[in-house]
């Protein structure tokens, strides 16, 4: 009697047994392979190079700027294609252009695997590689999760960043690993079998344009009639290259970019400068993206109640930090505690960032709008470790180039505190069935 007076009877509408079985949300698939390819994609590309720096100095004596100035030339290279690329993201999807990146990524570093000189390094790592990394990289895999989630969106940027975020504790101790036992050349051989076997089929096989395409929404809810035809939500790119916003979110993040640049490609040469073995620098880089994915997901997770604007400002400052206690460290303790302070905050700057600029400007032309951000970013991204890497030419330590580094996360950080909050263009959409239901128009 007791159970009938809570439980409401089982009829054929309310018996489990009776009720379909609801299919998951394509858009949390996609979430985890390209979660799956981002490890790949960053931890051949932008992870890998601080590994390589020192034996291929060691193998050449070509010297850490001209080294640096490859991975420099490369990232500007990636920067510049992102306008193109990103527009055609926008109008035809991401499954050609990031399977092609696979595919290039791969043979590239069949390629430099063979080098003997400097000028074939340049171009096949600013050549092919930076072609590859504006075909595979975040600004990409953001644009795409940018299109498939609205209210969502800070729980798949962590789980997609949360996934991707093993890269570097995987990629970096591995790579050092596989260094150490059958050298540089090796190492590249094993990582390009690795984009070819495993990031390229899950790039051509399970990407897809819009939910609309699928007679669905963002977040998964059915699609509104005729919402297929209907233009998305957000700025066009002119609005938003009129927008002071724009640019002070634009130099800020490239600011950011800099400095972390400079921290992945030398921090294995910076221990390893102070005393620290190769195998144990790299492991300790490594761990940063390991210690990044509470970060990554906590932060990301949080941006659905506190502003994700605020949070990047935090993320930024907590770098700042980082980078001062890795100056400053006298012990092997320290370096944890610098892991642990700079890890956490990198890793929750990337996925932020994109919330940042999607509640900003909207999913209409996220792809372009971000593809031209990306050509300042991805600049200064380049300079920042070639600067270090001169410095240390001609300083031989690299103390100075990385307390520049914490200065220029300072000055992003007050930046991004002095801009306006977001306008939250899909968030308005999101809310629009509903009104809609109601009978009122907007």
């Amino acid at each position: 009697m007791l159970r009938r007076a809570i439980l409401p009877p089982v009829t054929e509408g309310t018996d489990p047994r009776k009720q379909p079985r609801r299919t998951p949300y394509y858009g949390w698939i996609l979430m985890y392979a390209l979660g799956i390819t981002t490890i790949i994609s960053y931890g051949t590309t932008q992870y890998l190079f601080g590994v390589l720096v020192v034996p291929i100095d060691t193998t050449f004596h070509w010297g850490r700027a001209s080294i640096s100035g490859a991975y420099t030339l490369g990232l500007i290279i990636a920067g510049l294609l992102g306008f193109p690329i990103g527009h055609l993201v926008d109008r035809w999807g991401a499954r050609l252009l990031m399977s092609s990146g696979s595919a290039l990524g791969g043979l590239a570093l069949f390629g430099l695997a063979r080098v003997d000189a400097l000028w074939q390094f340049y171009l096949l790592w600013s050549g092919g590689m930076g072609l590859a990394m504006a075909l595979t990289l975040y600004p990409v895999t953001f644009t795409v999760v940018a299109n498939w989630f609205v209210r969502k969106r800070g729980k798949a940027l962590a789980i997609l960043t949360l996934v991707g975020g093993l890269s570097s504790p995987i990629c970096i101790p591995l790579a050092g690993t596989l260094v150490a036992h059958i050298g540089w050349r090796g190492t590249l051989v094993v990582l390009a079998l690795a984009q070819l076997g495993i990031a390229l089929p899950l790039h051509a096989f399970l990407l897809r344009r819009h939910p609309e395409d699928l007679g669905l929404s963002p977040d998964g809810e059915p699609a509104l009639p005729d919402q297929a035809k209907a233009p998305l939500p957000g700025a066009t790119l002119s609005e938003a290259l009129r927008s002071p916003v724009f640019w002070v979110l634009t130099a800020s993040l490239s600011l950011v970019m800099l400095g972390s640049m400079v921290v992945f490609v030398h921090q294995v040469a910076f221990l390893i400068g102070r005393g620290y073995n190769a195998v144990l620098a790299a492991t300790l880089s490594g761990m940063l993206g390991l210690v990044s994915l509470p970060g990554r997901y906590v932060l990301n997770v949080l941006s659905s109640r506190i502003s994700a604007q605020k949070l990047l400002t935090l993320s930024v400052v907590g770098q700042a930090a980082g980078i001062v206690v890795l100056v400053q460290a006298p012990s092997l303790s320290w370096l944890i505690l610098y892991v642990v302070v700079y890890g956490t905050s990198y890793g929750a700057f990337s996925p932020l960032r994109a919330s940042v600029m999607a509640d900003h400007f909207g999913r209409r032309a996220y792809g372009s709008i971000t593809a031209v951000q990306g050509i300042p970013v991805a600049i200064c991204a380049g300079l920042g470790p070639l600067a270090a890497g001169w410095l240390y030419d001609m300083l031989h330590h690299y103390e100075l180039a990385f307390w520049l580094c914490a200065g220029a996360f300072l000055l992003a950080a007050i930046g991004m505190a002095m801009t306006p909050q977001p306008l939250n263009y899909d968030e308005d959409v999101a809310k629009a069935p509903a009104v809609v239901k109601k009978g009122s128009s907007r």
